[in-house]
């Protein structure tokens, strides 16, 4: 597995493609949130993350797209989808139980012009921490096996950053 993580994001003809190669993971999630969400805030389009590319998703970054689904993949058409073949789908989301969670396409559509990598946006250690905290309440509000665990984090990262 690679240490490294590009983003890299596309026009489509109904909006953008953001294409995570690598490791999906908490250092990406702010960048991918923060573009996806301007965007479905701000513009009529669709927003796509492409995990085809993808080798491995964090919780933090699972959170982000669970946060990013609720808001915006609930629409018909979804503004908000995958793309993930079911090898991808199994490999990074099976195990959370997250893979009936999303929509999804089997491949991406065209690309208008090229792709750009996308900057990853440096944060404070306490905007970090609240990203990281609401990500993890997105899987805690979901249940399953792994509720208590992510309670936990949660809990700590709530404590430690109201916390002087």
């Amino acid at each position: 597995m690679s240490d490294l993580s590009t983003t890299k994001v596309a026009r489509t003809r109904s909006g953008y493609r953001i294409r995570i190669e690598g490791r999906g993971t908490m250092r990406e999630s702010p960048t991918v949130h923060a573009f996806a969400s301007h965007v479905l805030d701000s513009e009529p389009g669709a927003v796509l993350i492409d995990l085809s590319a993808c080798e491995n998703l964090d919780s933090t970054f699972l959170g982000c797209l669970i946060d990013l689904h609720r808001r915006h993949g609930s629409q018909l058409p979804p503004r908000f989808q995958l793309v993930a073949p079911p090898e991808a789908r199994k490999r990074l989301l099976e195990s959370n139980g997250l893979d009936s969670l999303f929509h999804y396409l089997q491949e991406g559509p065209e690309l208008i012009g090229e792709e750009v990598v996308l900057p990853t946006v440096s944060l404070s250690r306490e905007a970090l921490g609240l990203h990281v905290l609401e990500c993890h309440r997105r899987l805690v509000e979901l249940g399953g096996a792994d509720q208590a665990a992510f309670q936990s984090i949660v809990d700590r990262l709530a404590h430690e950053l109201v916390s002087p």
